[in-house]
């Protein structure tokens, strides 16, 4: 089959090149306290990283970040068309300094029903409602990515989370201690390896909106590595 790529691809034998994707995710909240928040997933939590979450209530939204400190699976459902789905559940630990803004989207929230968890006195702050109806809510966080090759117009990568035909997906290379390349990744394959048994998945990435600098950059890099391979 003809090649009809406009751009050469390089393949990275020599050099590591490593980059992060921002990953959003929609996910169902169970129930919300000032303290944290227990939410259903698609898929497992990294117990102690980071994630951003973004509640959004009508035109009011807000952003708080908090620690994974729990999660498990929580049930498989098998789909009409054979295929088996999962869902985890999880539990967030808010980080500190954030109590006001997490009461004032949850005091602004009157149409929803909730039924308040009784507690003691000395516990107020960690007060939790379980929602009858959903809070939109999404779930960000960054993962990993290592590049197998690379061109002006895209590139194949490798991660340990598969993502969906023709999403775009925020990313960024690191192609030296000082510069820094950002653009959008759209995924047109994914297929998943296995190294020493552990799941991975090969994705062929689209790149855009890269900057005229960002271009420049990683022209450089490919052309400076095209050289080294020769």
């Amino acid at each position: 089959m003809q090649n009809t790529r406009l751009h050469k691809r390089i393949k990275l034998d020599i050099v590591e090149l490593d980059g992060k994707m921002s990953l959003i995710d929609d996910v169902e909240i169970l129930d919300i306290s000032l303290g944290g928040v227990s939410l259903k997933v698609d898929r497992g939590l990294n117990i102690g990283k980071e994630y951003l979450i973004t509640l959004v209530e009508e035109s009011k939204s807000i952003d708080v970040k908090g620690i994974a400190v729990h999660s498990a699976l929580r049930e498989t459902e098998e789909w009409t068309n054979g295929e088996r789905v999962t869902s985890h559940t999880a539990r967030i630990k808010f980080k500190d300094g954030q109590t006001a803004k997490i009461a004032g989207i949850l005091n602004s929230i009157q149409q929803l029903r909730k039924e308040e968890v009784p507690v003691t006195a000395d516990r107020r702050l960690h007060v939790r409602f379980h929602f009858t109806i959903p809070l939109d809510t999404l779930l960000s966080h960054t993962a990993q990515l290592r590049v197998k090759k690379i061109g002006l117009s895209g590139m194949l990568i490798q991660s340990e989370q598969a993502l969906a035909i023709n999403s775009l997906i925020p990313m960024a290379l690191s192609l030296n201690a000082d510069d820094r390349v950002n653009f959008s990744g759209r995924i047109v394959t994914c297929q998943m390896s296995k190294d020493d048994g552990r799941a991975l998945y090969e994705m062929g990435v689209e790149l855009s909106d890269l900057t005229d600098k960002g271009r420049t950059l990683l022209k450089t890099f490919i052309d400076d590595l095209a050289v080294t391979c020769t």
